[in-house]
């Protein structure tokens, strides 16, 4: 097997696999984000990217390429190497030690004992780097925490990939332990040299503490989805005990609409402006007005309410019903689900030309805000290290 097959071949695998896990982090990701500091840089997910990207990549490093359980059940390799420095020693004995010349000095890094050592040593480098720079871990933590990574890849082969294998498939390496170390430690000394081109951490909090003061659309669209959500939950368990048919289907659309008015009306009302979705990404409604429009009365929420479920959540499902009808319905009051339909196509055309022009003003009030006059407020709380 090539050299450039066994190191490049875990990084083909690392990169085919990045999108599906990025996938799956993503919205944990944003929560975390939004919730710590209600913005998401581009800059810091870039970062956070790589960082996730560099840890598949550097784990398949360990891993791959993987045998046959065949192979390793016949395989007779010692499980474990306890002697430090042992990799010196083959150096020693199988490498050429004058590399005065540029072929000499190609020669010798030929060496499968050298390039190994140099692979140890780089492998857990940028893991040093992030420790530095990003998440601003001191030297004697940092060292520690890149040593338990790397005793957790030697654990892994010495498992056999936990219990996949009859045995180890590859060899616990003391010296893996020092050389990875060791490079992760370095690479936390030359952090400051690597990273000057990037701003301070500091700085990149800092622009998103200001961002997160403003509640943008994508923000308070991602905490309404939370709360739509659990309230269409509770709508299909109940849907299920309604029978099937024309008339069972304009039931459960009343029922989904009035159980998300209900929601939004009563939870912000008896938690102080908070839905399990505004909680999640540190918003709350809040009233603006004077005198007796100071206070968040049942009313203003009702409103609310009333024009996010009846006029925004459910149009997809309005289109829905009125194909269903007119299919149903041909030859008695198909002339009524058409009209409505198309008195759907206005309303709907109307209320994206609203929102698309709010959303280029500076102070973004959307229409149901302005009617209600309950507008959402960041609740992010700035903190430091």
């Amino acid at each position: 097997m090539s050299i450039v097959y066994t190191y490049l071949g875990p990084v083909q695998s690392a990169v085919m696999v990045f999108p599906l896990l990025a996938l799956a982090l993503t919205f944990p990701y944003i929560l975390f984000e939004y919730r710590r500091y209600g913005a998401i840089p581009l800059l810091r997910t870039f970062l956070v990217y790589c960082f996730i990207l560099y840890l598949i990549n550097a784990y398949f490093q360990v891993i791959l390429p993987l045998p046959t359980r065949a192979e390793v059940a016949s395989s007779t390799a010692p499980a474990m190497q306890l002697e430090p420095g042992n990799f010196l020693r083959m150096i020693r004995r199988t490498a050429d030690l004058d590399i005065s010349g540029r072929r000499e000095l190609i020669t010798f890094l030929k060496n499968p004992f050298v390039y190994q050592a140099i692979l140890n040593a780089v492998l857990l480098f940028p893991l040093g780097v992030y420790l530095h720079y990003y998440y601003r871990r001191g030297l004697i933590l940092s060292a520690l925490i890149v040593f338990a990574v790397s005793l957790f890849f030697e654990f892994t082969q010495y498992s056999g990939l936990y219990g996949y294998y009859a045995h180890a498939y590859r060899t616990f390496d003391v010296d893996d332990l020092i050389l990875n170390t060791a490079g992760g430690i370095t690479g936390w000394i030359l952090s400051p040299v690597i990273c000057f081109v990037l701003p301070k951490r500091e700085a990149i909090d800092e622009a998103a503490y200001a961002r997160g003061e403003r509640v943008p659309f994508f923000r308070r669209f991602l905490a309404f989805l939370i709360d739509f959500s659990l309230v269409y939950v509770v709508s299909w368990v109940i849907a299920l005990l309604i029978p099937d048919g024309a008339a069972g289907q304009v039931i459960e659309l009343l029922i989904s609409i009035a159980l998300l008015t209900a929601y939004l009306t009563y939870m912000p009302y008896m938690t102080g402006g908070y839905t399990v979705g505004k909680w999640l990404f540190r918003l709350r409604l809040v009233p603006e007005g004077r005198g007796r429009w100071a206070d968040a009365s049942l009313l203003r929420y009702l409103i609310r309410a009333l024009f996010i479920s009846v006029l925004l959540a459910h149009i997809p499902f309005y289109y829905l019903l009125c194909e269903q009808m007119k299919q149903i319905t041909y030859n008695t009051v198909f002339g009524f689900w058409s009209g409505f339909e198309s008195l759907l196509y206005v309303v709907s055309f109307a209320l994206v030309v609203d929102v698309l022009a709010r959303m280029m003003m500076d102070k973004k009030v959307f229409l149901y805000e302005r009617i209600s006059g309950l507008h959402n407020e960041s609740r992010i709380e700035r903190k430091t290290k």
